[in-house]
């Protein structure tokens, strides 16, 4: 009984409301699947690469926490696995019921769902809005950057465009995203590690150590930062995931 005392009661009510909060994150370690009723995939494959298409889920499934087999094609296997992937791409994903699924999105999408990472209520709406403000970002960026496939033919047209285009791209990261960060400036949403947040900075590094290196020290250097040091994060970049090493795959403009 507290009275006319409002204060005490808001102090007693706020505890248990932050921890239910925080525990409805980790509502997936119960028994029926995660968000969405989304199952973890059981098998991830890409390839053995740094790509804006297989980070986001590689690292999602490390931030996870959550069992999971994780297998890295390099080029000189690729023409013997694609016969058995279901679409001739990669990557693609087995669930624990023997569907396979393919299509980075669906996939990071799921793999995040069954681990909490879609983040809830407003914070499910951001990350959403980030992965479509990153789609434009990489396309602006990929469209002008040289990639370890490209770089024999990335000639002076195309250096010229990349000059001509760079400083777009380097804007766009500065500008389109820094409205939506909180207060901290290091992240998007209260956890900082929703789908969108990971998947942003999976496309980030990939440009930051190809041909975009200024947009580290930009308006998302605390972001970006931040991001680094996650441990699931780190685990993939070192190689020490079971993806194993995985190779550049963009790569700075050739002199």
């Amino acid at each position: 009984n507290f009275g006319s005392n409002p204060g005490a009661i808001l102090a007693q009510v706020a505890a248990p409301l932050e921890l239910l909060t925080a525990m409805s994150c980790f509502a997936f370690l119960g028994g029926g699947g995660g968000q969405l009723g989304l199952p973890m995939p059981k098998k991830f494959t890409y390839f053995a690469l740094k790509t804006p298409v297989g980070l986001p889920s590689q690292f999602a499934l490390e931030v996870s926490g959550l069992k999971y087999e994780g297998t890295s094609v390099t080029m000189d296997k690729w023409p013997m696995v694609k016969p058995t992937t279901p679409n001739g791409q990669l990557p693609f994903a087995e669930m624990p019921d023997g569907m396979v699924l393919c299509e980075s999105g669906a996939i990071g999408r799921t793999i995040a769902g069954a681990s909490g990472l879609l983040g809830e209520g407003k914070d499910y709406m951001v990350s959403e809005m980030l992965l479509g403000i990153t789609s434009d970002f990489n396309k602006k960026a990929m469209d002008i950057a040289p990639s370890v496939f490209t770089v024999e033919k990335f000639d002076a047209v195309k250096k010229q465009a990349y000059q001509d285009g760079k400083a777009d791209v380097i804007d766009f990261a500065n500008s389109k995203y820094e409205k939506f960060l909180l207060p901290e400036g290091d992240r998007f949403t209260k956890s900082g590690l929703t789908f969108g947040e990971i998947d942003l900075f999976g496309k980030l590094y990939v440009h930051v150590n190809g041909a975009f290196p200024e947009i580290k020290e930009g308006k998302l250097a605390r972001f970006y930062a931040r991001m680094s040091e996650v441990p699931g994060i780190k685990k993939v970049l070192s190689g020490e995931s079971q993806f194993g090493p995985l190779a550049e795959y963009l790569i700075p403009v050739p002199p």
